[in-house]
């Protein structure tokens, strides 16, 4: 019983030290550094059908309001039967700046990878019934901003393992996102 528990907390060790390795977490974060307004500019998976159109991670995020507790929430619009609609998800904080936990089909593990006054790079990783399935989004404070920021997010992706083409540039579909809402 004591192999099989230690054996237990041993690979959890690695998963962690593994995780950090792959997802390094902005230096120095602060969650009033994410907060408010913010434009959707490009997604990638490591399943490309999750972020096409319909796709269940074919999300706009349009703004961060950091709570009393320290946790963040996170306002997106996303296509559900046909419609746009308002979906706010709060990211619990963990014992480490910058890495939260939120639950939507599965448990994900967001952390915010570079944060600038210009752009933020989010790595969402879920975990659901022994899959996992990641997910890198990377936003704006304008749409110009990603002419700044795609450099470090394609570096990202292709530390996690996806490969180009399973990247999509959305800023452009904002528009239609604009006009359903109003």
């Amino acid at each position: 019983m004591k192999r099989l528990l230690l054996l237990t907390v041993g690979l959890g060790l690695a998963w962690t030290l593994q995780d950090q390795s792959q997802v390094p977490v902005q230096q120095d974060f602060s969650p009033e550094q994410v907060t408010g307004h913010w434009n959707t500019l490009n997604l990638a998976s490591t399943d490309p059908s999750v972020i096409e159109e319909g796709g269940a991670y074919q999300c706009f995020m349009t703004g961060i309001a950091l709570l009393d507790n320290g946790n963040l929430n996170v306002t997106y619009f996303h296509r559900q039967d046909g419609k746009c609609v308002k979906e706010f998800y709060v990211a619990e904080k963990t014992g480490i700046p910058g890495r939260y936990t939120f639950e939507y089909q599965g448990k994900n593990y967001l952390t915010f990878v570079a944060v600038t006054e210009d752009f933020t790079i989010m790595d969402l990783e879920n975990q659901s019934e022994g899959n996992t399935l990641i997910v890198i989004e990377l936003h704006g404070r304008t749409l110009q901003a990603r002419k700044l920021g795609l450099e470090p997010y394609k570096m990202h992706t292709s530390r996690r393992g996806i490969v180009p083409g399973n990247i999509v540039d959305v800023s452009l579909n904002r528009h239609s996102v604009k006009r359903m809402v109003g």
